[in-house]
């Protein structure tokens, strides 16, 4: 990449990207902020797009993790002060595709102990960087310095940004797991290899607090009851084989495993229409039976239990 101020024939073919996009809607470069757009300003590094091809070049170690929520390509560009160039910040944004990736992917950054705020959907936000998700989109801004002038325009750029986005509906699958006794943020979709299942791709797990402590619950989505059973027994086979699994109850069958293994602890499965339910890590069998019937109760409630 090249640094130094935009010439002419470099903003003629943004200006071409912008007005001829190649998907339906929005695209990255087309939300990529104009040279000029803020005063004091200057584009630091030429815009440029990566692909699943080639994102690598940018975020080498990271891109597998971004291929697997099906990304489909993302713009950058960076900024700096007209008269001081190490006063700077970058914008990164990921066209993700759909809400649920563009949700999955900014889940897979956040923890519960960070701050947030109402930019986009949601934001995590700190000193040097601010996240978010909005439509199909995933944003990362991250500021080049500790300045204030920096940090400003960075939170400037950010709701910007935000506002500029279309927006689309909620994915469904967030409401599988209900509110009710889930802890703030902890609500995740994985695009594969939950609990180092191969078979458990597509999950979304989230924190509880049950009157006896907290727990992790999920749900993994899969085509049919047939392969959410044979999921479930590739499951049973896995912790057998790994010798995690230190007791199993006599309820056990090809459609539900209670068990104690040890490195999940108490654990709770069961393939439910055409999906694998689970409770992890909980310590009295009642509750997590009633947390487990909560969620299979939302799940048919959504009406896509059946299909």
């Amino acid at each position: 990449m090249k640094k130094g101020f935009i010439t002419a024939p470099a903003v003629a073919v943004f200006l071409l990207l912008v007005s001829g996009c190649s998907r339906t809607g929005q695209d990255v470069m087309s939300l990529m902020p104009r040279p000029g757009s803020s005063a004091g300003w200057r584009w630091d590094i030429e815009p440029e797009i990566y692909t699943p091809e080639t994102l690598f070049e940018y975020i080498d170690g990271e891109a597998e993790h971004y291929i697997d929520y099906n990304f489909i390509e993302m713009a950058t560009s960076s900024h700096a002060r007209t008269e001081d160039e190490f006063a700077s910040f970058t914008i990164d944004v990921y066209d993700m595709g759909n809400p649920l990736n563009a949700f999955g992917i900014y889940s897979s950054h956040r923890r519960p102990e960070l701050e947030f705020e109402p930019i986009g959907e949601e934001a995590i936000v700190s000193e040097l960087n601010i996240s978010f998700y909005k439509g199909r989109f995933f944003v990362q801004l991250s500021a080049g310095s500790m300045e204030q002038v920096v940090k400003e325009a960075v939170r400037v750029q950010a709701v910007r940004l935000a506002s500029r986005i279309e927006a689309m509906a909620e994915p469904q699958e967030l409401s599988f797991l209900p509110r009710s006794d889930r802890l703030p943020h902890t609500l995740q979709y994985l695009a594969r290899g939950f609990l180092g299942q191969a078979a458990f791709e597509r999950a979304l797990q989230a924190r509880y607090e049950l009157p006896s402590g907290e727990c992790s619950a999920f749900v993994v989505l899969k085509e049919s009851n047939e392969d959410a059973r044979q999921a479930l027994t590739g499951f049973r086979e896995n912790l057998n084989r790994q010798g995690q699994l230190t007791g199993e109850a006599a309820e056990s069958n090809s459609a539900r495993l209670v068990a104690l293994t040890q490195y999940y602890g108490k654990i709770t499965v069961q393939a439910h229409s055409r999906f694998v339910v689970g409770i992890v890590d909980y310590q009295e069998q009642a509750e997590a039976d009633d947390l487990l019937a909560t969620i299979t109760a939302s799940l048919a409630a959504s009406g896509l239990a059946g299909l």
